[in-house]
């Protein structure tokens, strides 16, 4: 069974939590604006952003300081560069169909067609396949390294070139003996130590063909070179010079064969050669697939993804394709393809425990942690779980505490010391694998821990929270793995650290993390040449940087909030370009972008460029019903009423007056759901009533006026 590694990404749903509330306090005026003739307010909750002045915008616009002020220390540490031009990429294209005819055939029958028919031989001995080493494919072009947000072009889902082969008519899983007896004549039975049998005939030019047979139907065939051919040689004879391949290696790990999926053909080598001695052809196999899709995972999520699709459409019941899939699904944030293939992978092997924490862990990002739990509480009460086993359902436990509407900081704490306490000894085990699912488990555990104590109601915080973060770094200093497995952790680092100092303002400080943070996502961009790849990591980049920026806020530094909220952004929309985003995702994504807006708007007068943020808020907000999954719906519809001012001002006139219908709508529903106050309607009516006012519509002017008044009457009494 495979070794158990549960993700350990950091929650994401959280990330804008805080920010929502604090992140606009540092919007300020920087001289006092003239007082309107004519007016429109703004929500409550946002006047506070102008301390100096009230929040009133004149229908006609107002003269805003333009003044700029720098960027902020931990955004200098990596400043925006143009990338290189960007390279065309293959088409998107479903997993196409398997095909009957192919180059390889056509190959074969170009070459052998004028020769005699084969002649029977004399029993032989099949020649043993030896290993060797064949060289790698050319390396590709580095790209440049890339130190902001924006890299090359997001790669498409490649098209995987099917074209199974076949030998003079003989298509193997297709044809009988009895349809090659009639084209080729009788050849010489033979049988094999291993069951295998079939017959054998000389072909000229080759030495031997063999036809394993399976019921009377050719099971694949074996092709004996008359003598070695250079691989690359023969590949390109062969037409498949262009393909990937992947090695096939003994237990020793020494190589003993080059496989071509698309193809159905293997070349044997010999040993301590690249010299190709035997050609083998066989029907197309998943295995041959996902084989090669574990060896490019690192490489090229893209040519992985296409494969293990590929495997799963040929064999639907492939339980390691989808475990695969399932796996790069979740680490891309494509949930809902994630959970569709948990689904069906638990279906198809209920008992696997990889799988089943993996589903929990689907369904926490999903926001669905009660789901989770249960999944995760009959993985502990199963029979004899292992301690690895049982320290990822504790860490998961820990993390579902934490994500709950109601978060129970305590019992994630208790969750998270048993998960240290289970995963610790693994450490000092053979298995490298299990010392790195130990390490992530021990990591998360220690990271999640600083987190509830940030969040909770606990005494001396600042002297106990960086204890944890300091185990947390001492658990990546002593990682033993490879180094970009350590990049992975201190990444985790980082970001986790980050989260922990936005969580209380007596936690540790921000600005040491975002550089190194910023610093370990330059390396990473040198190092992984992935595109995928790139964008997950400018996604955690994104949410550790919103972190920051709620971090700075708790501790009274509002300073350069738009710059630090843009740059935040543009890592947030680069690592979403591949992504699922989940309900609550889009929510806080649009939050980001509204917010950047409103500062924008408030701080430098600038209409024009809010509008722009906000023509990007909406389409998040409004993929869902915001009145079936916004948990803030009083909030969402303000922040409509708001928007619409800067829309009203740049002559979008009917998007203004749509908004702010919109806006009320989600209003009343908060005040029907006493979520709201009823008072606070009378601003989005009181501008409302402006509108129409403005356009001539005394009547709806006058109506909305009369809304306005009684609204403002309710004073603080929820309805």
């Amino acid at each position: 069974m495979d070794t158990l590694r549960c993700s350990t990404s950091l929650p994401i749903l959280h990330w804008l939590c805080a920010a929502a509330c604090g992140l606009f306090a540092c919007a300020q005026a920087d001289e006092p604006r003239a007082a309107p003739q004519t007016g429109m307010r703004l929500p409550g909750w946002i006047e506070t952003l102008q301390p100096n002045q009230g929040a009133v915008v004149t229908a006609s616009g107002t003269d805003a300081p333009a003044r700029i002020k720098p960027v902020a220390d931990w955004v200098e540490t990596t400043p925006v560069a143009t990338t290189s031009q960007p390279q065309p990429k293959p088409a998107v294209a479903a997993p196409p169909p398997v095909p009957a005819e192919g180059g390889f055939r056509r190959w074969f029958n170009d070459r052998v067609a004028a020769l005699p028919k084969p002649a029977a031989l004399a029993p032989a001995t099949k020649p043993a396949e030896t290993d060797t080493a064949t060289p790698a494919d050319g390396e590709p072009a580095k790209p440049a390294t890339v130190t902001a947000p924006v890299a090359a072009t997001p790669d498409e889902m490649p098209t995987l070139s099917i074209d199974p082969a076949s030998f003079r008519g003989v298509h193997p899983g297709k044809t009988t003996r009895a349809e090659v007896e009639k084209s080729w004549g009788p050849g010489e039975a033979f049988a094999e130590d291993d069951g295998t049998a079939g017959m054998a005939w000389k072909v000229e030019p080759f030495e031997r063909v063999e036809l394993a047979l399976d019921d009377d139907v050719v099971a694949s065939i074996s092709i004996k070179l008359a003598e070695p051919v250079a691989l690359a040689d023969l590949a390109r004879q062969l037409e498949i010079s262009d393909l990937r391949t992947v090695s096939v290696l003994d237990e020793q790990g020494a190589v003993i064969g080059e496989v071509y999926p698309e193809r159905g053909v293997i070349l044997a080598v010999s040993a301590g050669t690249t010299n190709a001695n035997a050609i083998l052809i066989e029907p197309l196999a998943a295995d041959s697939f996902v084989l090669r899709a574990e060896r490019e995972m690192s490489t090229c999520s893209a040519y992985a993804v296409a494969d293990l699709q590929y495997a799963v459409q040929i064999d639907p019941r492939h339980v390691r394709a989808r475990r695969l899939l399932l796996a790069m699904a979740s680490e891309q944030g494509k949930w809902q393809q994630a959970l569709q293939l948990a689904e069906a992978a638990v279906e198809l092997d209920p008992a696997d425990v990889w799988t089943r924490l993996k589903h929990a862990g689907v369904l926490v990002a999903l926001d669905r942690p009660q789901d989770a739990r249960v999944i995760v509480t009959a993985i502990k009460a199963g029979d004899t779980p292992s301690p690895l086993v049982i320290a990822q359902c504790e860490r998961l436990l820990g993390r579902i505490s934490l994500d709950t509407t109601d978060p129970d900081h305590q019992q994630a704490v208790e969750h998270f010391a048993e998960a240290i306490r289970r995963a610790a000894p693994l450490l000092t085990k053979r298995s490298p694998s299990v010392q790195a699912a130990a390490s992530e488990v021990l990591l998360d555990a220690h990271l999640g821990t600083a987190l509830a104590i940030a969040r909770g109601t606990w005494q001396q915080k600042g002297r106990v929270i960086p204890k944890w973060v300091a185990r947390s770094e001492a658990v990546v200093r002593d990682f033993k793995g490879p180094d970009d497995e350590r990049r992975v952790l201190e990444l985790q680092l980082c970001r986790g650290a980050l989260a922990v100092a936005a969580g209380s303002s007596e936690a540790i400080e921000p600005l040491h993390w975002v550089k190194r943070m910023l610093e370990l996502r330059d390396r990473l961009a040198g190092a992984v040449t992935d595109p995928w790849r790139r964008r997950q990591i400018d996604w955690e980049v994104g949410l550790a940087l919103a972190d920051a920026m709620t971090a700075a806020q708790l501790r009274g530094d509002p300073s350069d909030a738009i710059d630090n909220a843009t740059l935040t952004a543009a890592f947030l929309e680069r690592g979403a370009e591949q992504r699922e985003l989940t309900a609550v995702e889009r929510e806080r994504m649009g939050e980001l972008m509204f917010r950047i807006g409103i500062l924008h708007s408030l701080q430098r007068g600038d209409h024009a460029t809010a509008v722009t943020w906000f023509d990007r808020a909406l389409p998040l907000w409004e993929e869902d019903d915001p009145l079936a999954t916004s948990r803030e719906t009083g909030r969402l519809g303000e922040s409509y009423v708001s928007m619409a001012i800067s829309y009203w001002q740049v002559e979008r006139r009917e998007d203004a007056l749509e908004l702010s219908r919109r806006g009320v709508e989600l209003m009343v529903a908060a005040v029907d759901r006493k979520q709201l106050e009823e008072r606070a309607l009378a601003v989005a009516y009181g501008n409302l009533s402006t509108m129409y006012a403005e356009q001539g519509d005394d009547q709806q002017s006058r109506n909305y006026a009369e809304m306005a008044s009684r609204a403002e009457a309710t004073g603080t009494t929820l309805r």
